[in-house]
């Protein structure tokens, strides 16, 4: 499991997106383009709704069947919804959100691709 945590600006974009890139590129490299691609949708998604003196908290979990990206944040629960879902689901083979009194969590799997035998 890989932790990070992001302040809400736009920078943080490109930063959730190589962060999440070097994470898949030495797990599982064939998923390292859809991970950098997830990583930044939600972290943009997060950005919109988090006060600016709070953080996002991003994880990474790896197993033998997906890699999954969650991204929390503590403020104003909501739903993923047009464009965020639209781009997730071309990509993860499952997504989604939940919220309530601890903030809004949201996250994409990707199915690891296993090798002919």
């Amino acid at each position: 499991m890989y932790w990070q945590s992001f302040p809400p600006i736009k920078e943080s974009i490109e930063s959730a997106g190589i962060w999440a890139r070097d994470i898949a590129q030495t797990q599982c490299p064939e998923l390292a383009t859809d991970a950098e691609q997830v990583a930044r949708n939600l972290i943009s998604a997060a950005i919109g709704r988090t006060p600016s003196a709070a953080y996002i908290y991003a994880q990474i979990d790896i197993t033998r069947e997906n890699l999954r990206i969650e991204v929390h944040h503590p403020d104003r629960p909501g739903s993923l919804g047009g464009i965020e879902t639209a781009e997730l689901s071309s990509i993860a083979t499952s997504f989604g959100a939940s919220g309530g009194p601890e903030g809004h969590r949201m996250w994409a799997a990707l199915r690891r691709h296993r090798a002919a035998s």
